[in-house]
């Protein structure tokens, strides 16, 4: 018997112990000769070693058809923020953009014009070289950026913790 005609089901009646006393025999002087073959059993000897730990097959519930089937037509309740959290938050980033617009109107930010000067920053790179040496960074530019995407954050907010529950009560009294 050459490695070839011992097939997995043979290795595995071996490792379980099924096997004939002869069959046995063979395999133990094939393995003793055929390096290939005793690799073969060192890996169905791990799978199997696994498989024994794993006595326990999982089942599931009695009810679980019956929860699955109930639920097929369950409207999904994804919610992207509990109304109460996803008011809190609008209500700061409208208190956020409230403070900033008061600043920037009564000219907080007016006199606030500097450039970062990227020629002083240490490091050793040659495309540090061909940026310019300063970039102009207006205060007030970015906290206008800053209230612009507190403004769209708040009308996201506003669209998915208010407005949104509304709707889909309204619709499902007409259904």
């Amino acid at each position: 018997m050459i490695m070839e005609n011992v097939t997995d089901d043979q290795l595995l009646n071996f490792l379980d112990g099924t096997s004939n006393d002869a069959e046995r025999n063979n395999i133990n002087h094939l393995i003793s000769t055929n390096v290939g073959l005793n690799k073969r059993l060192e890996e169905l000897q791990a799978v199997h070693f696994i498989l024994q730990k794993q006595n326990i097959i999982e089942q599931p519930s009695k009810t679980f058809t019956e929860k699955v089937m109930s639920n097929l037509h369950a409207r999904s309740s994804f919610a992207f923020l509990s109304p109460r959290n996803g008011l809190l938050l609008l209500v700061g980033l409208l208190v956020a953009s409230g403070i900033a617009i008061t600043l920037v109107s009564s000219g907080q930010f007016d006199q606030w014009h500097t450039f970062l000067n990227i020629g002083q920053i240490p490091v050793k790179n040659n495309l540090v070289k061909l940026l310019p040496a300063s970039i102009p960074f207006d205060l007030k530019l970015a906290v206008k950026i800053f209230v612009m995407v507190n403004v769209v954050i708040a009308f996201v907010l506003l669209d998915r913790t208010i407005l949104r529950p509304i709707f889909q009560k309204r619709a499902e009294r007409f259904i």
